[in-house]
């Protein structure tokens, strides 16, 4: 392969990457790709003798780094969380937010159904976990027998998803939810949903069906 060649295809695999970069929900993750993008693509405009091109990408490249640093300020400030029930039933809110993240839901919970009278969250408990006032997680339990409480879900949106509001809800909230001894049980179905539970605190404790069942005691 000449150098002009693999010029040209290093071009456009930097292009490649800004492009992939900017269809991603996390922010973060979006910031990451599109620096990695950004810098190859300055490299490629140097290489092209394209000055105009290694500029801009190089400005891209620090607007990038500029605001991860921001984003990894911010991730150590401590938030102020709060928890507050809610019913899918009588919550208009609720409701709407049900409806809006359906498809999303499903990604981490195929088998999630929003009926409401004979769905995933008939019969359970909900409560909202609430960041600087913000509703960003949803999470649906039900209570069983021998102080196992079934986590059936546990939704956070797209823009929350960097673990603290779970550390929250299982290490804070869930002593006013659980007594001391209970156990939480959850079921994933996803490997995404997997990863999270472990790195949470749970234990995987077997399988039923396609889903892998996890516990963690209180």
């Amino acid at each position: 392969m000449s150098w002009a060649v693999f010029v040209e295809w290093f071009g456009v695999l930097s292009s490649v990457l800004v492009a992939v970069s900017l269809t991603m929900k996390n922010i973060k993750w979006l910031r990451i790709m599109n620096l990695i993008g950004s810098f190859c693509f300055a490299v490629y405009g140097f290489c092209i003798v394209s000055f105009p091109v290694m500029i801009l990408n190089v400005f891209t490249v620090g607007v990038n780094i500029f605001y991860l640093i921001r984003m990894q300020k911010d991730y150590r400030k401590p938030s102020v969380f709060d928890v507050i029930a809610v019913d899918p039933k009588q919550d208009e809110y609720v409701r709407r937010f049900l409806r809006f993240s359906n498809d999303d839901i499903r990604r981490f919970f195929p088998s999630y159904n929003s009926d409401p009278e004979t769905g995933t969250l008939a019969g359970a408990e909900c409560c909202f976990i609430l960041r600087e006032t913000l509703p960003v997680s949803l999470v649906a339990f039900r209570r069983e027998k021998d102080n196992e409480i079934a986590i059936l879900l546990d939704y956070a949106v797209p823009a929350y998803r960097d673990l603290k509001n779970a550390r929250f809800f299982f290490e804070t909230a869930a002593t006013s939810i659980a007594p001391k001894g209970s156990v939480f049980t959850a079921a994933a179905e996803v490997p995404a949903h997997e990863s999270y539970l472990r790195r949470i605190g749970f234990t995987e404790i077997g399988r039923t069906g396609s889903a892998v069942l996890f516990r963690k005691e209180v």
